[in-house]
């Protein structure tokens, strides 16, 4: 296939207003989250989840948009066509398609000359959920008891809601204690989970971030679930007690 020259490319085309970015964005909101939403097989699979880079449908999607939306300053930099091994499939590893769907609606927004985001900025985006505060700003509405989001409010009741009303600005350990709360919490509602859910204490927040904090606080969960339930963790006895339920023998052939 005839790979395109530079020169090939079009002349550099208006870009679009802000409109027309809200509307392009708008569309590929509604098929990201559609397609977010159907079960992929590996989600059927009982082997441990990989991460791999952003799936390639939410790529193609992705570059249609910026395509659409930034003409030859999108197309000669980063290419007509996306591939698997991208740069920026590899920046937006984990994203979820409701995340890439936040990051093309905060173009309309983007104060960046007309040039599209770079692969790490427009990660930031996706990972920014609309009208939550910034660490600074969380805290100074912590000390003021105004929350201007209830992320602010679960962190706050976490460090101590009389402490923080009547702590000075520059408590530097109250601070670093409401600091570690508020990103955890913060990581929820990255992740679409639950913010009221209990902090996980202990030496973990020394070497872990606080999303890692957050999957290792889900999976915790998880195991408890299992365990009420009665479901081994063992995969063996696991396989075993479902084949007993559905009165299957498999006997040597195992």
């Amino acid at each position: 296939m005839h790979k395109p020259t530079p020169d090939a490319f079009p002349q550099q085309k208006p870009v679009r207003t802000a409109q027309r970015v809200v509307n392009l964005a708008a569309v590929a909101t509604a098929q990201l989250q559609n397609r977010s939403a159907k079960p992929s097989s590996a989600d059927a699979s009982s082997e441990p989840k990989r991460v791999d880079p952003l799936r390639m449908e939410l790529l193609e999607q992705l570059w249609i948009t910026m395509v659409e939306t930034y003409g030859h300053r999108w197309t000669a930099n980063f290419g007509v066509t996306p591939k698997p091994d991208h740069a920026w499939a590899k920046h937006l590893t984990g994203i979820s398609g409701r995340q890439l769907a936040n990051g093309l609606a905060a173009l309309s927004s983007l104060e960046n000359d007309g040039w599209p985001p770079s692969a790490p900025q427009f990660r930031a985006m996706c990972l920014n959920v609309p009208g939550l505060p910034t660490e600074e700003e969380a805290w100074d509405q912590a000390l003021r008891g105004e929350y201007g989001h209830d992320a602010v409010c679960v962190a706050a009741k976490h460090t101590g809601t009389y402490d923080l009303r009547t702590a000075r600005p520059d408590n530097k350990g109250l601070r670093k204690t409401f600091a570690r709360n508020y990103a955890v919490v913060r990581a929820r509602a990255v992740m679409g989970k639950p913010l009221e859910e209990t902090i996980p204490l202990g030496i973990e927040h020394d070497h872990k971030s606080p999303m890692q904090v957050q999957f290792a606080h889900s999976h915790q969960q998880a195991r408890d679930l299992m365990q009420a339930q009665g479901i081994p963790n063992d995969p063996a006895q696991a396989r075993a007690m479902l084949l007993a339920k559905m009165r299957i023998r498999r006997d040597n052939h195992a």
